[in-house]
């Protein structure tokens, strides 16, 4: 797996470790994990996109509909045995 910087929320830089990235309805999506502290540990999922030069770049999922269907997904990916 690779570790990656994101900002979040509060504009905090925070370490990332990349899960998985998968396709839905064409579209792809990049499965990540940031801990929180030494016992916790948030997933999440957002949009995987090229910017102009044709890098990846990872964006916020902004309609309602798309968030939980994802979200639905990711709830079934954390249920599959290892």
């Amino acid at each position: 797996m690779s570790d990656f910087k994101i900002t979040d929320e509060n504009n905090i830089e925070r370490e990332a470790t990349l899960i998985t990235v998968v396709e839905v309805d064409g579209k792809e999506y990049v499965i990540y994990s940031i801990d929180r502290d030494a016992e916790n540990v948030n997933i999440f999922v957002s949009a995987l996109k090229k910017d102009l030069n044709g890098n990846d770049i990872i964006v916020d999922i902004d309609n309602e509909a798309e968030k939980t269907k994802l979200n639905e997904i990711v709830r079934n990916i954390i249920k599959l045995p290892l």
